[in-house]
């Protein structure tokens, strides 16, 4: 179980696959919000066992990756809603391995897991911004 290769992974792949469309805070770094960026958190939530029987048995850890998008307050949705739009792509039914690579096959993480799909989660107002936040559940495999 690495609770530190599972957020490396996340944040590898959202940078590598946002590349520099906007500025990015990561998982709990200090970051000082601007119009037009987002911030990364993840949170952790329970685990299960995901397999009987095998030499190692699989046990999945579930999770969800929560980006807050900024974009400048009282200029309506349309910047924020293409944001949203593009993240929920990146993470749409998206395997990674340990390293933060789109995975085929040995995945470490996956995103959309039992149809739990990335959605918008709400939007708040909050002179100066607007802040969107996007939820992309996942579960992460480990094997004992």
């Amino acid at each position: 179980m690495t609770f530190q290769l599972e957020r490396k992974s996340i944040e590898k792949y959202l940078v590598t696959a946002w590349g520099n469309a906007t500025p990015i805070g990561l998982d709990e770094h200090e970051f000082e919000p601007i119009a037009n960026c987002l911030k990364l958190s993840i949170v952790n939530g329970t685990t299960m066992q995901g397999s009987i029987g095998r030499t190692d048995n699989r046990i999945e850890h579930l999770g969800n990756v929560f980006i807050n998008i900024y974009t400048t307050g009282g200029e309506g949705s349309a910047t924020w809603r293409g944001y949203a739009e593009t993240l929920m792509g990146l993470f749409f039914n998206k395997r990674l391995d340990n390293a933060g690579n789109v995975a085929s096959t040995n995945e470490f993480i996956r995103f959309s897991p039992v149809n739990q799909h990335p959605y918008i989660s709400g939007t708040i107002s909050d002179i100066p911004f607007n802040i969107a936040t996007i939820t992309a559940p996942f579960v992460r495999y480990s094997y004992q």
